[in-house]
């Protein structure tokens, strides 16, 4: 009984939901304040009290009325974002075919979401070299490092927690402040497997002297395992920005400093995880980047196949320039790239009571689904972490004044939010360091309606788990193009 009080648990800080002025956000503060301001405009230009409470009443209906699961008000950026991407982006794109000039042949361009990235190669340790995605937007290089772990669920809960040390170690390393990295994440990639090694055997074992009976029992637990049945790719990414790079090697030679800083940086990536527990492989080259952005644009075109009792894919190899998508269709909530149907959820909220170490396991088992997590992580620098948290304590504190001066309670959720920045400070004088995190769920499947059925499943196991997801409505084709392992989410979703 000792040791069970003892045992770690984990707990995820609440939303800033406080506002700037009792808890009210911006938008809300601007509506009422600007509804106010016109119906008093209008009594004094004598119009009838009547009708200069219509902007007062749609003020506060926008402020407060929800329809379909959001405020009233966030509608608006909605909309205004799904006309700009009608209007810029478009809703439907097509590759267009790729052009020879000489004997030079020009790659096919990538859609609107993917602007701006190519996959290089950067000189690597012993002559080699490794796939890098160069964002020219953003001036930024991002490596893609395949990773294992131990089976968790089996290690004891010392184990788990040391595992998870371990990973809060590679993360922290990042966080001073002249650190070439922006950020840092993992994504999974979960498929249903097929349970094509153990059909392969039951094949055998009915050509050669076996057990009938063992073999109709063993064909019966295949057949009620498959569906469920899931194989897992995880893929860490580390992004290096130019920008991060002192000026004498900004004005040297900016790409080579750059693709230095990036070596310099997976290295310590790797050797973080080996020493907490994990295992790292190589980075990837640039023709497996290649192959493993197809694999995300369509992840059923690969169909899994049996060579020599190894699992393997039909997957060969992909000629640079002809990686992209050959078609892309944006709807309001999902979209279609090539062959697939995605859509992308942001998870907008944890769960409020603390964890124990393995609380995710229900979520990412699969289910035999198809559905990728990138989890992105920006370090904070130390002195960012001290700004953020003064602010946003007196930004409370002002609040919870300015609700006891109007007579108005200072709730649960206000006086948790201060508890939390208090823990949070007392973290970061300890040592511990702060991290910005971003979590996208998306989930692929080969027809519309097997979407829905896919989405209802996976809305029902975040439930479960604790986790909220709302869909990236208007904004598809930036979702998934954020949950690829190449560093794109800051730009599209946190700025």
């Amino acid at each position: 009984m000792g040791a069970e009080r003892h045992e770690r648990l984990y707990r995820f800080d609440p939303l800033d939901e406080s506002g700037v002025f009792l808890g009210l956000g911006v938008m809300q503060c601007v509506l009422l304040g600007g509804g106010l301001v016109v119906g008093v405009a209008l009594i004094t230009a004598g119009v009838p009290l009547v009708v200069a409470a219509v902007p007062v009443v749609l003020g506060a209906g926008l402020s407060f009325g929800r329809i379909r699961g959001y405020v009233a008000w966030e509608w608006i950026p909605l909309g205004v974002s799904w006309i700009a991407m009608r209007l810029g982006r478009g809703s439907r794109w097509h590759a267009r075919l790729p052009l020879v000039v000489g004997s030079e042949s020009k790659p096919a361009p990538l859609p609107p979401c993917l602007a701006g990235l190519d996959i290089v190669a950067i000189p690597w340790r012993g002559g080699q070299t490794l796939g890098a995605v160069r964002d020219t937007q953003a001036a930024t290089l991002t490596a893609i490092v395949p990773a294992t772990g131990p089976e968790f669920l089996t290690r004891a809960r010392a184990e788990q927690e040391q595992l998870l040390t371990g990973w809060a170690d590679v993360l922290g390393q990042f966080a001073p402040e002249r650190s070439p990295v922006v950020h840092l994440g993992w994504s999974d990639l979960a498929r249903q497997s097929g349970l094509r090694q153990h059909l392969d055997w039951l094949e055998g074992a009915e050509r050669g002297d076996a057990d009938r009976d063992a073999v109709d029992s063993y064909q019966d637990l295949l057949e009620g395992a498959a569906s469920q049945a899931s194989s897992h790719d995880v893929l860490l990414f580390l992004t290096v920005a130019r920008e991060r790079l002192g000026r004498r090697a900004i004005t040297s030679d900016p790409e080579a400093a750059l693709g230095r800083a990036l070596c310099s940086s997976v290295d310590a990536m790797i050797r973080g995880l080996r020493n907490g527990g994990l295992s790292a492989g190589e980075p990837l080259t640039a023709a497996e980047v290649r192959r493993h952005l197809r694999t995300r644009i369509d992840p059923f075109a690969a169909r899994p196949a049996s060579v020599r009792g190894r699992l393997v894919e039909r997957l060969g190899l992909v000629a640079p320039g002809a990686e992209g998508p050959l078609a892309l269709h944006t709807a309001w909530r999902h979209g279609q790239i090539d062959g697939a149907f995605h859509r992308t959820y942001w998870v907008v909220g944890f769960p409020r009571l603390p964890q124990h170490p393995a609380w995710l396991e229900a979520f990412l088992a699969g289910n035999g689904l198809c559905r990728t997590l990138t989890v992105l992580f920006r370090p904070v620098a130390p002195h960012q972490s001290r700004r953020r948290i003064e602010r946003d304590l007196v930004k409370l504190e002002s609040d919870a004044q300015t609700r006891e001066d109007k007579g108005r309670r200072v709730d649960a959720r206000h006086r948790r939010a201060t508890q939390a920045l208090l823990d949070r400070e007392e973290e970061l004088v300890a040592g511990y360091t702060e991290m910005d995190h971003l979590a996208l769920v998306c989930v692929s499947a080969p027809e519309l309606e097997q979407l829905e059925d896919d989405c209802e499943i996976v809305e029902q196991l975040a439930r479960e788990a604790g986790i909220e997801l709302r869909v990236l409505d208007a904004r598809q084709d930036l979702g998934w193009a954020a949950t690829l392992p190449f560093g794109l989410a800051p730009r599209h979703l946190l700025s």
